[in-house]
């Protein structure tokens, strides 16, 4: 019992004999933003949250507006594009595809509404065609809506 309390204590007091480590040691054990080695603790380090503050190259500029955003305002010079742009867009490709003028175009949330009006002599197949025609088309023109068309008689 006598040993086992003697090694404990010279063990605690061996390691309350060690030196911390200095910045030089630290400094070579952790990664800098331009070198990537395998040997390094990927725990220790930069890392990914602040890779951005340490990545400042030659190549990397600041000269132009870094928010590509078409709805912000931080610029009052640019033209920014609204919901009425994407209600013109509907309208010119239904006018597009179809040749018909939509009568309605609403657009509520990421749904877009357009009601189209028909000649009635259209029979039940040209009718379908042509809502898959305005269909494709302004899915192709404005896809972030969801799409409903209503085809009405003239």
């Amino acid at each position: 019992m006598k040993k086992a309390i003697f090694f404990s204590a010279v063990t605690l007091l061996a390691a309350c004999q060690m030196e911390p480590p200095t910045t030089e040691d630290i400094a070579s054990k952790e990664p800098s933003a331009y070198e990537t080695q395998e040997d390094k603790n990927p725990l220790v380090g930069h890392g990914i949250i602040n890779y951005h503050m340490t990545n400042i190259g030659r190549e990397r500029s600041d000269m132009y507006d870094t928010n590509q955003n078409p709805n912000s305002y931080r610029n009052l010079t640019t033209k920014r594009f609204t919901i009425s742009d994407d209600q013109d867009k509907i309208r010119e490709a239904v006018k597009d595809a179809s040749g018909l003028t939509p009568q309605f175009v609403s657009i509520n949330g990421n749904t877009a509404w357009v009601h189209v009006d028909v000649p009635r002599d259209h029979s039940k197949e040209e009718r379908q065609e042509l809502r898959n025609k305005i269909e494709k088309a302004v899915q192709l023109s404005v896809p972030r809506y969801h799409l409903r068309v209503r085809m009405d008689d003239r």
